[in-house]
């Protein structure tokens, strides 16, 4: 099963950051007065339901603001993947949308 893990601290948000040369993972960037985030909901709910050994990690606007400079990431939704150091930046609402319903 996939994986969502939140990001809360500066700690995490350090830890995340030393594994973006190595790793290969996807960051969501949201934020809860947000109705487009409020929609993605459900379906990165779904989406972790599905096969596969995936990690996502979700940044909230609220908790960790300062992590929004990682990617210069100025709105939310905002979804980055990462594949060991090549990062893409995706923050189209029909983009992101179709990620979490094409990958399963």
């Amino acid at each position: 099963m996939r994986q969502i893990v939140k990001i809360t601290s500066e700690k995490d948000l350090s830890g995340l950051y030393l594994k973006k040369k190595k790793g290969t993972f996807h960051i969501l960037y949201t934020s809860l007065w947000d109705f487009t985030c409020k929609r993605l909901q459900k379906k990165v709910e779904k989406w972790s339901k599905q096969e596969g050994n995936e990690t996502l990690y979700v940044i909230n606007s609220w908790d960790t603001p300062a992590a929004f400079s990682m990617f210069m990431i100025t709105s939310t939704p905002s979804l980055v993947s990462i594949k060991k150091g090549k990062v893409r930046v995706n923050v189209e609402f029909p983009t992101i949308y179709r990620f979490f319903d094409s990958e399963g």
